[in-house]
C-alpha cells in the first residue's frame, strides 16, 4: 500500500483575498511574510513527525482507507476555519492566535481523517445517518472521527487527543466527544469495520 504524500502550499489567491478583507474591516491579519514562513515551518514539523512516528500509516491502518492521490494542504492568514475538502488551514485561530505547534499537528491529523474516511466508504455513511439520526450532521461526521483520533493518540503519544479536555468546544464536536466517551472507542471503530467496504 502505497501512502499518500502531504505537501503544504501557500494559498496566495485566497490569502490575498482575506487580507484584503480584513484591511477594508480594519482587522488584524498576518504578513504575507509570516504566513510564508509558517508554511516551511509547518511542513517541516509534520514531515518530521510523521517520519518519527509514522502517523499516515496509523490513520491508514485504523480507517483501512488511503486516498488514491497525494494531498495538499492550502495555508492562509486567517478568517476561515481549517476544513478537510478542500484541504484549507489558517495559521491563526478563530481567535487571532498563532496555533502551537501541538495543535496544528492535532489539526492535520483531524482532517487528514476526514480525508481518509471520505474515500469509498458510502456504506457506513449510510448506516452513521440512520443509526444517529437523532444527531446532528456536525455529530455524525465526527463521532467516528473522534474515536479514530482517540486511538491514534493512544497509538502515537500514549494520551487523549486535545480536543477530550476541551470545555469550548462546539455543540456539535462536543456532542461527538462525549457519544466516543459513552460508547468507547473500540467499540466506535469496530462498528466502522463491520460497514465499511
Amino acid at each position: 500500500m502505497s501512502l499518500p504524500k502531504l505537501a503544504f502550499i501557500y494559498a496566495y489567491p485566497l490569502d490575498r483575498n482575506r487580507r484584503d478583507f480584513f484591511k477594508e474591516k480594519e482587522l488584524k491579519y498576518p504578513s504575507e511574510e509570516e504566513v510564508r514562513t509558517t508554511v516551511t515551518h509547518w511542513e517541516n514539523l509534520w514531515n518530521k513527525t510523521n517520519d518519527e512516528k509514522s502517523v499516515v500509516s496509523h490513520i491508514a491502518e485504523v480507517t483501512k482507507r488511503v486516498p488514491e492521490r497525494n494531498l495538499e494542504c492550502f495555508v492562509f492568514g486567517a478568517g476561515l476555519q481549517a476544513m478537510s475538502t478542500p484541504f484549507l488551514l489558517p495559521i491563526w485561530n478563530r481567535a487571532g492566535m498563532k496555533w502551537s505547534d501541538e495543535k496544528f499537528v492535532d489539526v492535520v491529523i483531524h482532517e487528514l481523517l476526514h480525508i481518509f474516511l471520505s474515500t469509498n466508504n458510502d456504506l457506513y455513511w449510510k448506516f452513521v445517518r440512520e443509526k444517529y439520526a437523532h444527531e446532528g450532521v456536525l455529530t455524525q461526521n465526527h463521532i467516528l472521527l473522534y474515536a479514530m483520533l482517540y486511538q491514534i493518540y493512544q497509538d502515537i503519544w500514549n494520551t487523549e487527543p486535545m480536543d477530550f479536555s476541551r470545555d469550548n468546544l462546539p455543540d456539535g464536536y462536543a456532542r461527538a466527544v462525549q457519544l466516543v466517551k459513552d460508547l468507547g472507542y473500540k467499540e466506535l471503530i469496530s462498528e466502522y469495520w463491520l460497514y465499511s467496504s
